[in-house]
């Protein structure tokens, strides 16, 4: 499985699909010509309807973040410099109010940087490991 979805976050999962789709372009783990799993595959390794993850990848092709290929199914595009800025800006601004929330309930500034750091050495772990992964299989 790519990722996972907050089944108890007030973002719907369709939106939560979307994040996670450009946050891996983002990231470089999909690039522009990459299939993705098809709609059936992602729902059922989700454990989500099928008419989630169609109105994920509906929405992501009407924003120009992917397409549909007749007979291959869904391939990136990619994030245009614009786009990626854009989200950019959006998840800055997102972690700014949440980061004022922690403040205003009184959340130690330590515990805050324990958790960035332990979020970014677990993103750096999985990525060293997906790579040795794709080695493996060659």
């Amino acid at each position: 499985m790519w990722f996972a979805v907050d089944y108890h976050s007030p973002v719907p999962i369709y939106a939560q699909i979307k994040e996670k789709v450009k946050a891996l372009i983002l990231s470089g783990k999909l690039k522009p010509g990459d299939l993705l799993p098809s709609i059936r595959t992602l729902a059922k390794d989700l454990g989500v309807n099928v008419n989630t993850v169609a109105r994920a990848y509906r929405e992501l092709e009407l924003e120009g973040v992917i397409r549909a290929e007749r007979g291959e199914g869904y391939t990136v595009v990619g994030l245009e410099n614009t786009v990626h800025e854009k989200v950019k800006r959006q998840i800055l601004t997102e972690l700014e109010s949440v980061l004022r929330r922690c403040k205003e309930l009184k959340i130690e500034k330590s515990t805050v940087f324990s958790l960035v750091e332990r979020i970014y050495q677990q993103s750096n772990q999985s990525s060293y490991q997906h790579k040795e992964g794709e080695d493996d299989g060659k």
